[in-house]
């Protein structure tokens, strides 16, 4: 008979008992409670104090905001019969990226505008506040002068009217609002509030198509063409408004669409095209947007967008998966640490949500600053210290802070853009009522003080000295307008690295 399995066994059960007791005494059970009690209790107090956190900043939005309802601050849902882009030409270039699903996007032809093997005139750079102007010299060279035409008038034959998109995008001006479909409340409805799933309309290489806009509208000043010239600008008004959304990206565009459509405007106001009417028209669209109204309107939404967000975390732990970013190269010490962090956050405390929550909402308030129409002008220290706030908190992975310090927007200097655009739409605006004055009386004033009637309507204070109007002077061939500019500080328009200028030189 062989016994030595049966030892073997035996030696083993022996062993795992002896084992059994010298773990599991009354020491070691004790220790055990105590260490589970422990968790729970910093389990619970970290859940406790994350809660008041977040209340309390809460307390602090809904004060500096209004309102915790991101829709506040979105596009207002308008029907087709007062939208713009409830046009049939973009209505037609309106299609779905994936067939039925909500990803719209607007796709023009390539060069929708512009004719077949058109060769772009290229835009002079202007200086001291100059606008840009087309150089029709070199574009001359490169295409050729036919039967003697003037430049100018060729190029405004060559463009037409846009390959018949013009008239029809005429269309519709009148209506009062300007809402890329669908706009973002009706987008967020279709995916029942889920702001990580909403997918907003795109307009492809919009930049580029505004520029078209841009060339035409340019080519009609050129070519003293008032209708043409007055529609354009206001279609690219049009097109600048549209994708005003909630979000830093519902301000970066129109900033950036606004800038191609100034700076269009700013060479073609040189250009006697204009009737009293199309500059009356002109000024009204001009004053119906604030750039630095949007930019608040846009960081609101942004702020309260993605507290809603940022609370569906709290019942769909599976959408951190991948938080961490492992790369294909990560050494194998590393990935286990992510891999760590990863599973920490994931069942971890709700209370490292909520601080996490709290932690962003205070960090974009700081950014956002106070109420006052100047608050743009100490944005970038904001900025840089809320930059230092989320570098610490990302540098050692602290799990109450590092999901809210990476949706943390760079905002950069888009607030000052933001000022510095607004400060052009006002000089624009102001413009128009110059050109009037000389259109009746055949001179710029001396002063804008013989304008003020036709501009008691706008708003065309300098954004960096609210209640101050903008600086004015004449000058030989024309005028120029100035602001403080970022220090605040007037110079007169004499530096152009200190005061923004905008001068006008008019062409005949």
């Amino acid at each position: 008979m062989n016994c030595k399995p049966i030892t073997q066994t035996w030696f083993t059960l022996r062993l795992a008992r002896r084992l059994w007791q010298l773990i599991w005494s009354r020491r070691c059970a004790w220790a055990l409670v105590c260490f589970i009690s422990l968790i729970t209790v910093l389990w619970q107090w970290e859940n406790w104090r994350s809660a008041r956190e977040l209340k309390e900043v809460h307390r602090r939005v809904v004060e500096r905001l209004g309102t915790d309802d991101p829709t506040a601050f979105m596009p207002p849902k308008v029907t087709d019969e007062q939208n713009y882009f409830a046009n049939s030409v973009l209505e037609s270039w309106l299609h779905e990226k994936k067939p039925g699903k909500l990803s719209p996007r607007y796709v023009p032809p390539t060069g929708a505008l512009l004719p077949a093997d058109f060769i772009r005139p290229e835009i002079i750079e202007g200086k001291d506040g100059e606008s840009e102007k087309l150089d029709l010299k070199a574009w001359i060279i490169k295409r050729g002068l036919q039967n003697g035409e003037a430049p100018a008038t060729l190029l405004a034959r060559e463009l037409g009217d846009g390959n018949g998109l013009l008239p029809k995008l005429a269309e519709g001006l009148n209506k009062p609002f300007s809402v890329m479909k669908p706009g973002q409340q009706e987008a967020l409805e279709a995916v029942d509030g889920d702001h990580w799933g909403v997918a907003l309309p795109e307009f492809i290489n919009l930049n580029d198509f505004q520029i078209q806009l841009g060339l035409h509208l340019r080519s009609a000043a050129l070519a003293h063409d008032a209708e043409k010239a007055a529609n354009t600008a206001l279609i690219m008004l049009r097109f600048s408004e549209a994708p005003a959304r909630g979000g830093i990206i519902g301000c970066l565009v129109p900033l950036a669409l606004h800038s191609i459509t100034f700076d269009a405007l700013h060479e073609a106001m040189s250009h006697p095209a204009w009737t009293e009417d199309s500059l009356s028209r002109l000024q009204l669209r001009l004053g119906q947007f604030d750039d630095l109204e949007n930019y608040e309107k846009a960081h609101a939404c942004q702020i309260l967008s993605m507290l809603a967000g940022f609370a569906s975390l709290r019942g769909h732990s599976e959408f951190l998966d991948g938080i961490s970013q492992i790369g294909p190269e990560t050494p194998l010490w590393e990935r286990a640490l992510n891999r760590a962090f990863e599973f920490a956050m994931k069942k971890g405390p709700i209370g490292w949500h909520d601080a996490n929550i709290a932690f962003y909402a205070d960090c974009t308030l700081e950014q956002l600053g106070p109420r006052e129409l100047d608050a743009w002008l100490s944005a970038s220290v904001r900025d840089d210290k809320i930059k230092k706030l989320s570098n610490e908190a990302n540098a050692w992975g602290n799990p109450r802070r590092i999901l809210g310090a990476i949706a943390i927007p760079n905002m950069g200097n888009i607030r000052r853009s933001a000022a510095e655009t607004l400060f052009h739409r006002r000089c624009l605006i102001i413009a128009c009522a110059l050109e009037k004055h000389l259109l009746r009386h055949g001179a710029f004033p001396a002063s804008l003080d013989a304008v003020k009637d036709d501009l008691k309507l706008f708003q065309i204070d300098d954004p960096a000295c609210p209640g101050h109007l903008p600086g004015y002077r004449l000058e030989n061939d024309g005028y120029l307008l100035w602001s403080a500019g970022p220090d605040a500080q007037d110079d007169g328009g004499t530096d152009s690295n200190k005061d923004w200028l905008w001068r006008l030189r008019r062409n005949p």
